[in-house]
């Protein structure tokens, strides 16, 4: 009993186990696939509305269910956007509304516009001219677009790379398709904003529609930039010391102050108000006068003069008489004491 029981979980087991080995290898290819660039999808349905082409009305309206029961051989996805137009005379880009494709509704949105194209006025020829500026404009403008002309082949289609192509292909199967009542339906391809491919398509035969080129890789992210250091302060110079003025003189001793002149005394015959020039050369130059010796007083030649001189030379005399006779008869000393004495007396 034990043996099934063992066995069985045992098996679980190694299940489990090949799962998580499985998985460890199927998590690292997924992330390593790249992801599908998604773009919107445009599509453009034009159609002629020339008097030639009210007799192939019928196999208009028929080659249009085809289409779109087919959503265009599958290229017609969910939420891709449908626009129509019509010219003639006129262009006429306004009349159908803008819609997105639905493939659950496509029986109703066909039935829509096969009605919507029955009820269009249909007269003379159409003029290319009137399309091809603002279908160029439309093309440029889009990054995936897919354009549908339903037409009668009597015209000519200018501003496209698959120009003399298409007029080939008009001129050689004009009057197959005539006879027919067949029309000709050409299918333009673009891709950020360049045409990428032309394909020309003769109902009762299955539309045909060239693929789209693989979009270009996107481009690689910028690179880091490398890490710039911040600018260094810059250095603050002070401003240069300018000097304005004469070059220093060198320190001089202080001025000696001398002292005020002397004002000599009055005598007979000067001025009251002489004074004697002074001696010091630094005052000398100041008070504005050269040093030299004083001049010699002059001789004064009256007798009041001599007297007062005699007078005084006498006064002199006389008193260093009296100090003479002063001195020398001053009395002496009596004998000195015993001890002075033979001090004094030599040996």
């Amino acid at each position: 009993m034990n043996k099934p029981v063992h066995r069985a979980r045992f098996l679980r087991c190694a299940q489990l186990a090949a799962l998580l080995f499985a998985a460890l290898f199927l998590i690292p290819a997924l992330r390593a696939q790249p992801t599908e660039q998604t773009v919107q999808s445009r599509f453009l349905f034009v159609f002629e509305t020339s008097k030639e082409m009210k007799l192939r009305l019928e196999a208009t309206e028929k080659a249009l269910n085809t289409m779109l029961a087919t959503s265009l051989r599958g290229e017609l996805h969910a939420g891709d956007s449908m626009g129509v137009w019509t010219f003639g005379q006129n262009l006429q880009t306004s009349g159908y509304p803008l819609q997105g494709w639905n493939p659950d509704a496509a029986v109703t949105i066909a039935s829509n516009l096969v009605e919507h194209v029955g009820q269009q006025h249909y007269a003379k020829t159409a003029r290319y001219e009137l399309l091809q500026p603002l279908l160029n404009r439309v093309v440029q403008n889009s990054e995936r677009l897919t354009v549908l002309v339903f037409c009668d082949g009597e015209g000519k289609i200018s501003g496209t790379p698959y120009d003399d192509a298409i007029s080939q292909v008009f001129k050689e199967k004009l009057g197959e398709q005539k006879n027919a009542h067949q029309p000709f339906v050409i299918v333009f391809r673009s891709q950020l904003g360049q045409y990428v491919g032309c394909a020309m398509t003769l109902p009762p035969q299955q539309v045909n529609i060239p693929l789209f080129p693989p979009l270009p890789e996107p481009p690689p992210p910028p690179a880091p930039k490398p890490a710039i250091a911040p600018p260094r302060a810059p250095v603050v110079m002070g401003q240069p010391l300018i000097i304005i003025g004469k070059k220093p003189v060198a320190s001089l001793p202080p001025p000696v102050t001398s002292p005020p002149p002397v004002v000599a005394p009055v005598a007979p015959g000067v001025p009251n108000n002489a004074t004697v020039p002074p001696t010091n050369p630094i005052v000398a130059k100041i008070v504005g006068l050269t040093p030299t010796n004083p001049p010699p007083a002059p001789a004064e030649n009256s007798s009041s003069g001599n007297n007062v001189f005699m007078l005084v030379g006498a006064g002199l005399l006389g008193a260093a008489i009296a100090l003479v006779l002063v001195f020398w008869l001053r009395p002496r000393p009596k004998d000195a004491s015993l001890i002075t004495r033979s001090m004094n007396d030599p040996k």
